[in-house]
């Protein structure tokens, strides 16, 4: 079975968290030229995430407007020192990276991201 392309992908996890989160969402941005969605939840929290065709991926929570007021898992970059290499999480509040629990299958990283959606 070939791998599953990076809009195959986004579609899947955007069936995850509407399944998950369908009467908190406020507004759900599908981009057509790119395997990007975009979640805006009532409360203020917007949920981005990315992926691509060559196995890449991002997920970013962003709180609120405040620097660094966001966490990030992603593995665009193999610059960081974590046992999950490339895969790494950049803390809210932090520039720095620690080791990730994602892989970039949204079967598996959707559901890990539940514990850092926070609704009000």
């Amino acid at each position: 079975m070939p791998p599953l392309s990076g809009y195959e992908k986004r579609n899947i996890a955007r069936n995850l968290l509407v399944q998950a989160y369908s009467a908190q969402i406020q507004t759900l941005i599908m981009d057509t030229k790119r395997p990007v969605c975009i979640i805006l939840f009532y409360g203020g929290l917007n949920l981005s995430i990315r992926y691509n065709d060559f196995g890449e991926y991002s997920y970013q929570l962003t709180y609120s407007q405040a620097p660094l007021d966001r966490i990030l898992f992603d593995n665009y970059d193999d610059r960081w020192v974590v046992k999950s290499k490339p895969h790494h999480f950049h803390p809210r509040g932090q520039k720095k990276a620690e080791e990730s629990p994602m892989n970039g299958d949204p079967n598996h990283d959707i559901p890990n991201l539940h514990s850092f959606i926070q609704l009000q």
